[in-house]
């Protein structure tokens, strides 16, 4: 049975679903949700994974149920590793613990992954740019950069205002076609949480305390050649679940990623879009379990 719990991390609230026997033989897996959706996102996925596994999903810092942070600077992605690591130690238990990411989820997966080895075990992310590939890809592609436009109407001064007035159309639509035309008690939710402006602007946040905004589509090559790549170095076994229909990542996002995740293993849902997890669960599920060696 899925419940929700909460716990305190450097004074914040953070909110989780757990379906836990809290039993040290269990691996626990712990799963991050993307922009704009919620812990709930996973639950489909929840459903067709073995109870011998512990999962732990929580609402980011600031979304749905956790407590928004106190400044706009708590967003910066070092912080939000500390704070997210953090919850790990918390609810850990010591169990064995695999980090799943999807999206922002994943944006922050994968450093954290890096900077805190000996907190994960092994690492799945889902249609999530490692971040060093990443930013190479805005400098060398055209295609990300146009892909990646959406971002500035998120870190516009007036994003708020603008999502209200217009019903969140755009995050309507970044969450796929039909997903609001048949209304769910998760749709609900998502529209409940966008409409709290404080939630809103804590979610907005994220894009706003990027470490690398992303420049226009035909910016000058000289503000191309500014932009420093990070180095990160994942180097626990890694799982990547790629939909190919991805609406936000161009495929050059995955080039040479073997050189920062020397122990990765790729594959490809040719049939899905960025929502992997919502749209091919029972896929993902396999993959997992394989992967984690249930």
């Amino acid at each position: 049975m899925v419940v929700s719990k909460y716990v305190n991390v450097e004074g914040a609230s953070l909110h989780y679903l757990s379906r836990e026997e809290e039993s040290a033989e269990n691996p626990l897996l712990i799963m991050f949700h993307g922009f704009p959706e919620n812990a709930h996102t996973w639950e489909a996925l929840m459903a067709t994974l073995p109870t011998s596994l512990d999962i732990i999903a929580p609402d980011l810092p600031g979304y749905h149920l956790s407590s928004p942070l106190p400044s706009e600077t708590d967003y910066q992605v070092p912080s939000l590793i500390s704070r997210m690591a953090a919850f790990i130690e918390k609810v850990q238990k010591g169990r064995k613990v695999i980090l799943l990411g999807h999206d922002w989820g994943g944006a922050i997966a994968w450093p954290l992954a890096a900077f805190h080895q000996t907190l994960i075990s092994k690492l799945i992310i889902v249609n999530a740019a490692h971040p060093s590939c990443f930013t190479r890809a805005i400098k060398t592609s055209s295609t990300q950069r146009a892909k990646s436009l959406y971002i500035s109407a998120l870190i516009d001064k007036g994003a708020e205002r603008t999502l209200t007035n217009t019903s969140f159309t755009l995050l309507k639509n970044m969450l796929g076609n039909g997903f609001f035309e048949k209304e769910t008690s998760y749709s609900r939710t998502l529209l409940n949480d966008w409409s709290k402006p404080e939630t809103l602007s804590a979610m907005l946040n994220y894009y706003r305390q990027m470490p690398q905004q992303v420049p226009q589509k035909n910016v000058p090559e000289h503000v191309l050649d500014d932009i420093r790549v990070p180095e990160i170095f994942i180097h626990c076994p890694t799982l990547l679940l790629w939909g190919e229909q991805d609406d936000a990542f161009d495929l050059s996002v995955l080039d040479k990623i073997e050189h920062y995740v020397p122990l990765i293993i790729k594959r490809f849902n040719p049939h899905a879009s960025h929502w992997l997890h919502r749209e091919k669960p029972e896929w993902v599920q396999k993959e997992v379990i394989n992967f984690i060696g249930l």
